[in-house]
């Protein structure tokens, strides 16, 4: 199989950028602030593992799923375009993500590690439209396996940091995160325009108008 390095790039970037492991560490806090450090490390394992297999799940059914329903990638594309920038302006206008979620759980569930931490802060709509988008029409396997290993890099990237995340707050500070979280947004926002860009592209040559 040759390597498609810049495909392997735009993949790694784009999802990076929407499971934001560096935004969501302030999420994670806010639910396990209480806990000990072995049970931090515990859920947040709990957390990236389940958003894996979710993701893995997708990227491989997901066209059969469309098939089955008889959705276009064109429209899912779209849809979770339209999500994606509504995330991005939500984090550059500060808006949290999981602020009703937060409050609705007990502080001493650990069941949040399943949702809302793995789903859908970590792997909600817009990852798994990005992630589907990426494979391709062609669904080649290629894709798919350079989508896997560049999630479960990230995944792995994001327990570390959700661990490190209450000493990385105390480093660099709460104004500092706030700045990433923008920056991130806006790159999320961007992300979510140009699916909706492509997609229309490939509406109007398929229809040839």
């Amino acid at each position: 199989m040759v390597i498609d390095w810049s495909f392997v790039l735009i993949v790694f970037t784009g999802l990076f950028a929407i499971i934001n492991p560096i935004g969501n560490a302030p999420i994670f806090i806010s639910f396990v602030d209480h806990l000990s450090l072995p049970q931090q490390k515990a859920i947040a394992l709990k957390a990236v593992t389940v958003g894996f297999i979710i993701l893995v799940v997708f990227v491989i059914f997901g066209y059969a799923l469309f098939n089955i329903f008889n959705i276009s990638i064109q429209a899912f594309r779209i849809t979770g375009g339209l999500l994606i920038v509504k995330v991005g302006f939500d984090m550059i206008n500060s808006k949290p993500k999981s602020t009703s979620a937060i409050t609705a759980i007990e502080s001493t569930d650990t069941g949040f590690a399943i949702s809302p931490l793995a789903t859908p802060i970590l792997i909600g709509p817009g990852t798994l439209s990005t992630a589907v988008s990426f494979v391709g029409v062609s669904n080649k396997i290629e894709n798919s396996i350079i989508i896997i290993f560049s999630s479960a890099i990230i995944l792995f990237i994001t327990y570390f940091v959700f661990i490190s995340s209450t000493t990385l707050v105390e480093k660099i500070g709460k104004e500092a995160l706030n700045v990433v979280t923008k920056i991130m947004g806006l790159l999320i926002a961007s992300i979510g325009i140009q699916m909706i860009i492509t997609s229309i592209e490939e509406l109007l040559v398929n229809y040839k108008i």
